[in-house]
């Protein structure tokens, strides 16, 4: 979700840096803004993160928020660009400003985790926006604010806060403990599919990924049947299937991931 925009003269009102664009393919141009969107994670996924990044600018131009939610996640984990922290932060507000919920959840962690980059006011504004909207876990996070300590027995917010921090080691052995349950928290085998397919605190295996996020979305996990529709879709962690991939995109908007839902709308 990324750019080749009107360069300097955005930077200047947005204040955003920059850095030299790869050329886009013609066919990410023809698209339409969905579709733009799903060719970006397609990108992300095979770990094309230069021209995801690129991508997601473009989209970003035109004010969507889940395309500055993306550019924080790469800013954030410095991935395809120089990590920055600060960055990250400023591409996650302008999300929650352009109506992403997770932009929103992300604004609050941020908060628990780099007190001086954001202050408590501004990301529980944020947080009261997304627990508003249903988000749960920004509900956990407005309480560990208000308490000034993570609540107790919420394991994946810990992970994400570990996540945030680094602390990656940590964090996957909290997330293998967690997918080893009886029964498993499918959530938690999303997020270590996740760091597989990244490269994140382990090495980078698209294969096992794939294995993971198929086990969370044959359990039922709306974000894994999304990720395992884009692997089949693009041949990469899966074997390509248009069909199996139509399958797990349809059980995800079936269960509202909004990411799904957008890309089977109607065109305009």
């Amino acid at each position: 979700m990324r750019t080749v925009y009107g360069w300097v003269l955005l930077t200047l009102l947005i204040g955003v840096n920059v850095r030299a664009e790869a050329e886009l393919p013609e066919e990410f141009y023809a698209a339409e803004p969905k579709m733009q969107l799903y060719l970006a994670y397609a990108e992300f996924k095979m770990a094309h993160y230069n021209t995801a990044h690129d991508m997601w600018q473009t989209i970003y131009a035109r004010g969507n928020g889940e395309a500055a939610f993306n550019l924080g996640i790469l800013y954030e984990q410095g991935m395809g660009v120089e990590k920055d922290l600060s960055q990250a932060l400023n591409f996650y507000l302008k999300a929650a400003e352009h109506g992403s919920r997770a932009g929103a959840y992300q604004v609050g962690l941020m908060h628990l985790n780099h007190p001086d980059m954001i202050s408590a006011e501004t990301a529980l504004h944020w947080l009261t926006i997304a627990a508003l909207d249903g988000d749960t876990d920004a509900a956990a996070l407005i309480e560990s604010i208000q308490t000034g300590h993570p609540t107790e027995g919420d394991a994946m917010l810990t992970v994400r806060q570990l996540i945030a921090k680094g602390e990656l080691d940590e964090a996957l052995s909290k997330l293998i403990e967690l997918s080893e349950m009886n029964p498993p928290n499918l959530v938690a085998i999303t997020r270590l599919a996740w760091l597989y397919e990244a490269g994140l605190g382990v090495e980078q295996d698209i294969s096992r990924a794939g294995e993971l996020f198929q086990v969370a979305a044959e359990g039922g996990d709306a974000e894994a049947q999304y990720a395992l529709s884009v692997m089949y879709e693009t041949g990469v962690g899966r074997p390509k299937n248009s069909d199996t991939s139509m399958h797990w995109l349809r059980m995800s908007a079936e269960q509202h991931y909004q990411p799904a839902v957008t890309k089977l709308a109607p065109a305009d």
